[in-house]
């Protein structure tokens, strides 16, 4: 579990670092852009790895991009909260709002698991920018454009996700383990 949990977060690293060379055009501010492949693995890296080493691979991987970036230290741990908080939230919200685990064989729950997941985070991010820096909390336009970012990036990884639980034995490890 520690090698997929350091793999998964290797991953995001990547994924990151990719989307910003590939989607550098549609880049809104340094930390929103109009596309965000890496959103679905923040929600990946839970089905997965489950809540802990899924929010742990992703807070190690959001902790490597913080030190790229030489944000204050306030701001990474605000970022780290808000990256590995939000797929955490969303997973509650559909169990709350359904009242049934999301379903990693219908791409209908996992469209609405992350649609939730983008609302959630662009306002767990907008939020902790406004607590590392007060001004924050008046660029409000970020939010929007991080939310469509968010849900393009996580839409089109539940639609690879699906593809490939579909035609690989993931669909047998997720089984073994409990839904989400």
């Amino acid at each position: 579990m520690l090698v997929l949990t350091l793999v998964a977060g290797a991953l995001y690293v990547f994924m990151h670092f990719f989307n910003e060379w590939v989607f550098r055009y549609t880049e809104f501010t340094e930390h929103v852009n109009w596309v965000y492949l890496p959103a679905f693995l923040r929600l990946a890296n839970v089905i997965v790895l489950g809540e802990f080493a899924g929010s742990v691979s992703t807070g190690l991987g959001v902790l490597v991009i913080e030190l790229f970036f030489l944000d204050s230290p306030l701001t990474a741990l605000l970022n780290i909260a808000a990256s590995v908080s939000s797929p955490l939230l969303a997973f509650q919200t559909f169990r709350l709002l359904t009242g049934r685990a999301v379903n990693v064989h219908y791409l209908k729950d996992l469209f609405q698991a992350a649609s939730i997941y983008a609302f959630l985070n662009s306002l767990t991010h907008h939020i902790a920018w406004s607590i590392a820096d007060p001004k924050q909390f008046y660029k409000v336009d970020q939010v929007p454009i991080m939310f469509l970012g968010d849900l393009v990036g996580a839409c089109l990884g539940a639609v690879a996700f699906t593809f490939v639980v579909q035609r690989t034995g993931l669909v047998n490890y997720i089984k073994e383990r409990s839904q989400v």
